[in-house]
């Protein structure tokens, strides 16, 4: 590395990069934008990007653009707003593509009903529905937070007018940053080539050994750094035995250039991180305060370590222990009411999320990175006043 950049420097703006892929030269991220524009950085960072990941990095006046693309690994409910909210967030995208520089949401909401109306797979957007007007306006909040949209008013003032218009009497006006827009969909193959979903992400390699390892790298990579875990039962024969091979390598690039540290077990590897994560865990919020009394239990299971399933019937006995410890602070969770239900279904929500564990048909497999909450069980300090955990007297054979 050239004597000419500065370590810590060059970590904060590839950290920075991961978390926000979408920095602009105005607001926030001003400061950062400005590292990453300068040569010697900007190259550091692209040759990183591109060798490690496969990710381009794009960088222009106005707008710098990581292309992430995702490791391929099964998406949760939770990865993502719901459905219709992502197809409306695309007809969004597309109808600004050839509008003006200023709009107004009944302007989108009539163009999208158009767009929506030439693919009989979408259905068609009806502005006289509160329920597709409500979705539009969470479509274009996700805009305005990526900076596609920037409202003419003050934050307070635009929910108003959004609210009124959910309502079906008001309108809100925003500017459009087209230069943001264009850089906005990361895929390596057009839509209008990938022909499905899948396509979009369909990255062709040369059927070489140099090819095949380019790619294997990507997908371990990628999981490292944009995945809670790696677990190695996950990756392919090819995989593991590159990951076997290479393993001091790969973790020195991301070490070096992240700041980070990389605990790996027998099981797999994880990055160690307060910061590089989206996922805080544990964390005083209800959810993650649910599902950290859930962890503990569940890591005293008998064959937790062996990766076992825990059935329905159980789970919803230690969702009855957890709810109790609950009710005693809060009477809501995830905006519904303290339930054994509404516990135990918020509770797996973080811990699959976490690849703590697996839900299956009826229960949850324990995953290996489950045993690293096993002290929580046994220290009811740790929770507060946690004792009385259900016993499974149900499995004793009478």
């Amino acid at each position: 590395m050239s004597k000419e950049v500065a370590i810590e420097t060059l970590q904060e703006a590839a950290r920075a990069l991961l978390v926000r892929p979408l920095l602009s030269s105005g607001g926030p991220d001003a400061a950062v934008a400005a590292i990453v524009r300068r040569p010697l950085y900007r190259d550091r960072l692209q040759q990183w990007f591109e060798h490690n990941l496969g990710w381009n990095l794009v960088v222009d006046r106005d707008v710098i653009r990581l292309q992430k693309i995702p490791a391929g690994t099964p998406c949760l409910p939770h990865d993502a707003p719901e459905q219709r909210v992502c197809v409306l967030y695309c007809l969004v995208l597309a109808a600004l593509e050839d509008g003006g520089d200023q709009v107004v949401i009944t302007e989108i909401a009539d163009v999208v009903g158009v767009l929506s109306g030439t693919r009989t797979e979408i259905p068609t957007f009806d502005p006289a529905d509160f329920a597709e007007r409500r979705r539009l306006v969470q479509s274009l909040r996700l805009l305005v937070d990526h900076g596609v949209l920037v409202p003419t008013r003050d934050r307070a003032s635009t929910e108003q007018d959004e609210a009124e218009y959910v309502s079906g009497s008001g309108n809100a006006i925003y500017d459009v940053d087209h230069h943001v827009a264009a850089l906005l969909l990361a895929c390596p193959v057009a839509p209008t080539r990938a022909g499905t979903p899948a396509g979009l992400t369909a990255e062709p390699h040369p059927d070489t050994p140099a090819g095949h390892n380019r790619r294997r790298r990507h997908v371990i990579m990628r999981r490292l750094v944009d995945e809670p875990l790696v677990y190695l039962d996950e990756l392919t024969e090819g995989e593991r035995e590159y990951l076997r091979s290479q393993r001091h390598a790969l973790l020195h690039e991301v070490k070096e250039l992240l700041g980070v540290q990389v605990e790996v077990r027998a099981e797999g590897a994880a990055i160690v991180d307060d910061e590089l994560t989206d996922l805080r865990f544990p964390a005083e919020r209800t959810r993650e305060f649910a599902a950290l009394l859930l962890a503990g239990a569940l890591t005293a299971e008998p064959g937790a370590d062996g990766g076992v399933v825990v059935g329905g019937s159980r789970l919803r006995e230690l969702a009855e222990w957890v709810t109790e410890q609950v009710a005693t602070r809060v009477k809501s969770i995830g905006n519904k009411p303290v339930t054994s239900a509404n516990v135990l279904e918020e509770a797996l929500k973080v811990l699959s999320a976490l690849r703590l564990v697996r839900r299956e048909a009826d229960g949850v497999q324990l995953l290996p990175a489950l045993g690293r909450f096993r002290s929580s069980a046994s220290d009811p300090s740790s929770f507060g006043d946690v004792a009385g955990r259900p016993s499974r007297a149900n499995d004793v054979p009478a």
